[in-house]
């Protein structure tokens, strides 16, 4: 399936153009904060110092972009910028295990002319380990403040490509003024993924298990070679340079992992079959149904990052129309929810088995992330649990257990403070510090009207009404209407285009914190392909991001209410 999707990703971007998708650039923090002082204490806070370790009416002092100090008698240096942490909680920040984040997608390239497909160039095959997360990444990415928006910090990001892109780097999720100081850590893990090259050789699994064998045991004798030469040249061939086969020498010698995106079962195994017959050191990211797998990762010492997608629960028939159904409909009804029990049990399951796993967020929508991690929790997963996936487990199997994962003195200023208890539903991040830097977010106060965190009632809603889109894409901007309306406390909503291509009506459209998101879907050549919008409403402007999970695309789009909305 992931590589039909990638056959059609051209097909379905021309259809983003004709529909007006929204790509709206979400921006988490407006400013980015540049603080007169560095020097920050947050007083008299409930610190969640790591999963399970507690402190109440404690004060945290973050000095030159470090925790300098945590406790409940702490000296409050002069120059300090004073928060108050009265009723409100401090956690590590969270560290995302495996992503895209800050990458700007390369085209790819074009098939050449008289292409030999069982030998074709290896920029075409996708095999460009040579490469780094470095060489794609972009400050202005609005995939970085997307993420810092639901509490994340570090992001173990991975370049766009095929089966070998090139090399994942830890990211600093902060707004800095250089690709470079967002690198916490260039080049720690080699990425890899069963997807082939079209029309060409390795195009399918077993063609791709096949040259993933033939590169690592060429590397393992060449750097034989290597080290041979190095050592006493005199009567040796001088050995030849490869980029490829050296971007493997740090595998073979198990000084970086390989890092396999792998969501399918098959997936997984086969990315084990691939380590148990080479040796290499091996994580798995992106899994999505591991839920019989615990006991495989825990004997094989696999480190695992688990999906934080999460199918949609499956509509339970009532009342008549359940009576109505036949035998056969109420067994498949059953079988689509104990699949969605499996799905979001999974998480329980696995710390159950004893496996410590970490989270990515490879392939979904940064604004249902915390949704997600409810219902997993609601599903079994320990709240402790929960949080050891998002903090210290990632840290650990990053290794930078040392410098991140827990509020302690010492290590980097990655914080988080929500006015509540994290993993409560009504729970909202107030401050994000990032490397030191402090982030502010606004927080919404519920509605006498009891609709929820919404920022107005119907009658004076600043969502409700026509707005211009403005949509650039690489063939010049497209524009058109997005027209929101309300019924009761429900959303609705509809997409046109100034291009004369069909609208489109908007589902799960949600106004939360200052935040606009919905989805819709698109046939593109016979499949439906769902795209998320989500994005900040500032006024009459709405910036945003749309994102196909589908492809680990997204783009950005802007937005002005009409005069007089």
């Amino acid at each position: 399936m992931k590589l039909l999707l990638m056959k059609t990703i051209r097909a379905v971007f021309l259809m983003l153009l004709t529909v007006s998708t929204i790509g709206l650039k979400a921006q988490s923090d407006p400013t980015g904060e540049s603080a007169v002082t560095r020097t920050f204490a947050i007083t008299n806070a409930t610190v969640i110092q790591a999963p399970g370790k507690e402190l109440k009416g404690a004060t945290v002092v973050i000095k030159n972009g470090l925790i300098d100090a945590v406790g409940t008698n702490v000296t409050v240096p002069k120059n300090a910028q004073l928060i108050d942490g009265k009723d409100m909680y401090v956690y590590a920040a969270f560290i995302d295990g495996l992503s895209n984040t800050g990458a700007k997608r390369p085209e790819n390239m074009p098939r050449p002319n008289n292409l030999f497909s069982p030998d074709p160039p290896n920029d075409y095959a996708g095999i460009t380990p040579e490469r780094s997360l470095v060489d794609q990444l972009d400050i202005e990415s609005n995939t970085i403040g997307s993420l810092r928006k639901e509490g994340f910090a570090i992001s173990h990001s991975v370049p766009y490509g095929r089966m070998l892109p090139g090399s994942g780097s830890i990211i600093l999720l902060g707004d800095k003024k250089h690709a470079d100081d967002l690198v916490l850590s260039k080049d720690v893990s080699m990425f890899t993924q069963f997807a082939g090259a079209p029309g060409a050789y390795p195009g399918n699994v077993l063609g791709i298990m096949a040259k993933f064998r033939n590169l690592y045991r060429n590397a393992e004798n060449d750097k034989k070679h290597f080290d041979s030469y190095a050592q006493n040249p005199s009567g040796l061939e001088r050995p030849e340079r490869d980029r490829v086969t050296e971007a493997f020498f740090p595998v073979v010698t198990k000084q970086r992992p390989v890092m396999f995106d792998v969501s399918g079962v098959l997936e997984v195994q086969r990315a084990i079959r691939l380590q148990k017959d080479l040796g290499f050191k091996l994580m798995v990211g992106n899994v999505k149904q591991a839920w019989d797998l615990g006991q495989m990762f825990k004997e094989n010492g696999t480190n695992v990052f688990l999906s934080l997608d999460l199918p949609d629960a499956p509509k339970e028939a009532k009342g008549k129309d359940k009576d109505e159904m036949t035998e056969e409909a109420k067994r498949l009804e059953a079988r689509k929810m104990d699949f969605y029990k499996k799905y979001t049990g999974q998480a329980a399951s696995l710390a159950n088995t004893g496996v410590k796993f970490g989270f990515s967020s490879l392939d979904v929508a940064s604004n249902k992330i915390k949704a997600n991690l409810l219902t997993m929790i609601e599903n079994g997963l320990s709240e402790n649990d929960a949080l050891a996936a998002l903090t210290t487990n990632p840290a650990g199997i990053l290794g930078i257990d040392k410098i991140a994962g827990t509020v302690e003195a010492g290590k980097i200023a990655n914080i988080m403070i929500s006015n509540a208890p994290y993993f409560t539903k009504d729970s909202q991040i107030k401050f994000m510090f990032v490397d030191g830097d402090k982030y502010d977010f606004e927080i919404k106060e519920k509605s006498a009207a009891g609709n929820g965190n919404r920022s107005a009632a119907a009658g004076n809603d600043p969502v409700v009404g026509t707005w211009t889109y403005n949509f650039e894409t690489p063939q010049g901007a497209t524009t058109g209407k997005m027209i929101i309306g309300k019924e009761g406390t429900q959303y609705t909503g509809k997409l046109t285009s100034n291009d004369g291509g069909p609208d489109n009506d908007m589902q799960e459209v949600s106004f939360v914190n200052g935040t606009l998101s919905f989805s819709f879907s698109i046939d593109a050549g016979g499949q439906s392909v769902e795209l998320v919008v989500t994005g900040t409403v500032t006024g009459k402007q709405y910036d945003a991001e749309v994102s196909v999970s589908a492809f680990n695309f997204s783009t950005p789009l802007t937005a002005t209410k009409d005069d007089g909305q």
